[in-house]
């Protein structure tokens, strides 16, 4: 799957499966595209959501994370523009779901 499907898959998944399912702001991450830095929210991995979801779209969404981000990195998004990130919570840092 390419990223830019990865990515507007991820958008459509996080509004139809109210994810993150724990609402906390990551405060002092900037998002790349909108600026914001009080709405980026870190998202549950697919193991973390193993038994919240049905088989089918904990695989859709596994396979949607994995197109974006290494198994062991976090992915979040901005719930302002809804982009998906990159995190690099260890240096405060988001980036951005292309390259």
């Amino acid at each position: 799957m390419e990223k830019i499907e990865a990515m507007m898959g991820i958008k459509h998944f996080v509004l139809e499966h109210n994810l993150p399912r724990t609402d906390v702001a990551l405060f002092g991450i900037k998002c790349p595209y909108c600026g914001k830095s009080d709405r980026i929210r870190q998202l549950e991995t697919p193991k973390e959501l193993n038994g919240d979801l049905l088989d089918a779209d904990l695989e859709y969404y596994a396979m949607l994370w994995g197109s974006l981000v290494q198994e062991d990195a976090t992915l979040g998004i901005c719930k302002f523009c809804l982009n998906p990130l990159r995190l690099d919570l260890d240096r405060g840092l988001a980036e951005p779901g292309l390259d």
